[in-house]
């Protein structure tokens, strides 16, 4: 089985800085989401939630969590690479076509 890796980011953490930065409260956030404070404290307390939760509150707080923990992500981008090497060969292409009368 798969280890578990732990996210260097507790999106709880996050969420309660947002919260922080533009004055709203538990009570108050918890009423734009429509849960109960329970289920707010609930959230506030653990470091990972579903996605459509995380999603709910990116339009309740117009931050978009998903964009800040994918910059996160140390990843060499793979497919920017494949972009531009199909990108090199598209061009190389349209100048052999055009070189053999192809397109005139």
């Amino acid at each position: 089985m798969k280890a578990k890796v732990k996210s260097p980011i507790a999106i709880n953490e996050l969420i309660l800085s947002e919260m922080n930065r533009q004055g709203l409260s538990a009570a108050d956030f918890a009423q734009k989401l429509q849960i109960s404070m329970n289920s707010m404290y609930h959230i506030l307390k653990r470091p990972s939630m579903q996605i459509d939760r995380l999603w709910d509150i990116c339009e309740v707080l117009q931050l978009n969590f998903f964009k800040i923990l994918a910059d996160e992500i140390k990843i060499n981008k793979p497919a920017d690479t494949q972009i531009n090497q199909l990108q090199q060969e598209n061009k190389t292409l349209k100048e052999v076509i055009r070189l053999l009368g192809g397109n005139k």
